[in-house]
């Protein structure tokens, strides 16, 4: 009988078939899988151990570890997003136990969890940046992207299917989701029109230069932003809450002064669930996350 392969060679055909993210992304998922790995064989397991075998024993000898480690509930979250992962690509998710079951505090028990951090985008602070930084930044805070989200977007890509909505590539998104996200007003309009002349011109397909790798176009971006004193992760807060308000017609969010969940009524609380379904989904915050979406617009 056949011996199995190396449990780290394992883990790398499955990643070499499942290349979800960006390359930095997998590269992040390979280190953090590789160091759980490790950290079993340290507890007997061996080196040929079957990473289809990965279940809840595996989890809680993991979790004790980080445990004796003193690390934060936020990062042992954080390395469970890796192990799910995995397990979902061997058919092993249902053996893995929640954050919950492992005792990994929820989001609204963290600090300032019920506190807006919602910015308003300055816009003659933005006047000062060069174009190409201006576009990535309006990017952000006219369709609530992420910075990377931004400085991969293509307009040739993302408005291949039409002027309804955009649509970001899973490379360029958190966690390799894919997703759209409907134009609905005259400002993405106008900016969509700005980057496509922008692209065409410069011949590119990014708003990343031809001349740089992601990463030094990253450190340059925000080091261009933290000089104008311009809002980070603050506009996608403002976005969230502006975009509930509309898909809800009308209802405030939480974080923005609107009435308690429990103050709405029958008919008002499903135009609120509804809206809080179609930002989470244009978030990118995947499916029944709505925990990581009520830090942006107030939890019910």
């Amino acid at each position: 009988m056949a011996k199995t392969h190396k449990t780290e060679f394992q883990i790398k055909q499955v990643m070499k078939y499942n290349r979800d993210g960006s390359p930095d992304r997998q590269k992040s998922r390979f280190n953090n899988l590789m160091r759980c790995i490790l950290q079993l064989q340290e507890r007997g397991y061996g080196k040929r151990w079957n990473i289809h075998k990965i279940g809840k024993k595996e989890v809680n000898r993991l979790v004790d570890n980080w445990r004796e480690q003193n690390l934060s509930h936020r990062t042992i979250a954080n390395r469970m997003v890796d192990i799910r992962w995995l397990a979902g690509k061997v058919g092993k998710l249902n053996g893995i136990p929640s954050n919950k079951n492992i005792g990994c505090g929820l989001r609204k028990n963290n600090p300032n969890y019920g506190v807006s951090k919602a910015k308003e985008i300055d816009y003659r602070k933005i006047n000062e940046l060069s174009t190409r930084e201006k576009l990535v930044t309006l990017l952000r805070s006219e369709f609530g992207l992420r910075t990377e989200e931004a400085c991969k977007f293509s307009y040739s890509y993302a408005t291949k299917k039409g002027n309804k909505f955009i649509e970001l590539k899973g490379s360029w998104c958190k966690g390799g989701r894919p997703r759209t996200i409907e134009i609905v007003t005259t400002k993405q309009v106008a900016l969509l029109s700005m980057i496509k002349k922008f692209q065409t011109g410069n011949k590119e397909i990014s708003m990343i230069p031809k001349t740089k790798k992601f990463k030094s176009y990253y450190r340059s971006y925000n080091q261009a932003r933290f000089n104008q004193e311009i809002a980070g992760h603050g506009l996608r807060h403002t976005w969230a809450q502006k975009r509930f308000e509309m898909i809800s017609k009308g209802i405030k969010a939480p974080h923005a002064g609107g009435a308690k969940y429990n103050d709405l009524s029958v008919e008002e609380k499903k135009r609120w669930d509804a809206a809080a379904k179609k930002v989470n989904q244009e978030m990118g915050h995947g499916e029944n996350r709505q925990d990581i979406t009520a830090t942006y617009i107030g939890s019910k």
